[in-house]
This record gives C-alpha cells, structure tokens and sequence, in this order.
C-alpha cells in the first residue's frame, strides 16, 4: 500500500489532510469552548488529530466522518476532565459572537451578558452543555450530534430543547431580555 493510499478516507473522497483542514476549525472552536484555556484546547485538538489519523484505517465510513471525529474529540475532552476532576468552560467560544464593530458601550453590554450565559451554560446538566456544545460550538446537525454521544436524535432534540428552554428560563430570571 502506498502512502497516498494508506492516507485516503476509506471511501475515497479525500485524504486525511484535506479532512484535516476541513474539521480543524470546528474542533479546535468546539474544545475551546469545553476547556479552560486555548493552549490546552490546542493540545488536545492536537491529540484529536493525532487519534484520528491513527485509527483512519479504522473509520469504515458507517456515519459521517464528522461525527466520528468529533466523538474522538468528545472522548478526548472527557479523558481530560477526567484527569482534572472537574468542569472547565472557556470565555472564547461566547466572545467570538461579540462584534468588534460595536462602540465602547455595546462592548460593555455585551460582556457582561458574555459573563452571564458563561454562568448559566456552566450550571447546566452534563448532558445539556454537550449537547449545546456540539450544536453551537462544533456545528453540528442533530443526527451527528446522535451518533457523537451514542443516542437517538429524538434524544438529542430533546436535550437541546430542554437545555435552551432551562437556559432561556434562568437567563430571564436574572433579569435579561430574551429577543
């Protein structure tokens, strides 16, 4: 086998290094979110890539690749936290929606709603900030976001409701404007 081929995605639509390029941005945005600080949510996108590309051989195209990476990047994540014992969020995935056009008074406004989701997405059950996680953060559709955690996609609609629903419940209770 030839290095060209041993590196081709099994059903032969590109190379890892174009998958690569693909999916960095989405992983790297998605454990930046999960994790305390961009050095550690570039290592382990790091270690995500490194499994990924050790086991292509392995990837049998049953699912989308995307949804195989990514639960490569969440069984990462989980390793890490595991190793931390306890939960981590980073400010960068909440502070990319804020426009640098804005004046000083709207960059002001705007961090301090940014300090208020980071709260309430950090209060939320595992189940839901994965789900939010994946779905925001790592762009993924519903289906990918199943077969990423192992559920049903009526399963993962459902978190992602109750999780916007709990979220946007507490969001007005501590006195914010939903749009």
């Amino acid at each position: 086998m030839t290095p060209a081929t041993h590196n081709r995605h099994p059903d032969g639509d590109l190379p890892f290094e174009e998958l690569y390029d693909r999916y960095f941005e989405p992983v790297n945005r998605y454990l930046r979110y999960r994790v305390d600080t961009a050095w550690d949510a570039d290592d382990l996108t790091t270690t995500v890539f490194m499994k990924a590309l050790e086991n292509f051989s392995k990837y049998r195209a049953e699912g989308p690749f995307s949804a195989w990476l990514f639960r490569i990047a969440h069984n990462v994540y989980v390793d890490y936290i595991r190793g931390r014992r306890e939960y981590v969020t980073n400010d960068g995935f909440l502070e990319s929606a804020v426009g640098s056009d804005d004046g000083p008074e709207q960059a002001v406004l705007q961090g301090e709603e940014i300090i208020r989701l980071r709260k309430l997405l950090i209060e939320l059950a595992p189940d839901y900030r994965d789900v939010v996680a994946l779905r925001y953060a790592a762009e993924l559709r519903f289906a990918q976001i199943a077969e990423v955690l192992g559920k049903s996609e009526s399963a993962v609609r459902m978190l992602h409701h109750r999780a916007l629903k709990q979220l946007r419940q507490r969001y007005v209770c501590e006195g914010g404007n939903v749009r």
